[in-house]
């Protein structure tokens, strides 16, 4: 049975897509000297974005379906040519990627490395907030998050979404509640 937040099968299958993109990205990292997918050269100043997700396709991630969650009604469209794979999301794509990707706001908004903290956010479901609330994957029930240590769980909508439960302050890590890279 349903609920109106997607119900435990796609609130299962979003997390399950999380887990395969947390997987990719520290896949990924050991090969980039430890940087997690970013456009960026290591020492480039800049935003780093979710439409950097897109480099992880397809060689860390074979289905470009991974970076939409169920419950959002975004699907990823497909690709005719294989022209941008390994390449950040193109606009027209980036637009279906249903997930954030954490910046890290201590170092100039750079993608997090293999030594984030492990209970950093790296990823999560896009939040609901007003230009969102109708098409965030589980509205404002909670989200699923990705953590740096590679695990995923779901996070209450009542509870707050610290970056790291020990040090829960608005700027622990360089992750407060601005992190979420947003369209």
């Amino acid at each position: 049975m349903l609920n109106h937040a997607g119900g435990p099968r796609r609130r299962a299958a979003c997390l399950n897509n999380l887990k395969q993109i947390i997987t990719a990205i520290k896949t990924y990292a050991p090969h980039y000297d430890g940087s997690y997918p970013t456009h960026l050269a290591p020492d480039e100043d800049g935003r780093t974005s979710y439409r950097n997700l897109g480099i992880l396709y397809p060689t860390y991630v074979t289905s470009l379906d991974v970076f939409s969650c169920p419950k959002s009604g975004d699907w990823m469209p497909k690709r005719a040519t294989d022209a941008y794979d390994n390449k950040p999301f193109r606009p027209e794509e980036a637009r279906y990627v249903s997930y954030a990707y954490g910046l890290n706001k201590n170092a100039k908004n750079r993608a997090w490395t293999e030594a984030a903290p492990t209970s950093t956010r790296i990823l999560a479901d896009r939040p609901a907030t007003r230009t969102l609330a109708k098409r965030s994957n589980h509205k404002t029930d909670g989200r699923n998050v990705a953590y740096a240590d590679g695990h995923v769980k779901w996070v209450s909508g009542k509870a707050p979404l610290d970056a790291d439960p020990e040090n829960a302050g608005p700027n622990a890590h360089g992750t407060g509640p601005d992190w979420w890279s947003e369209r």
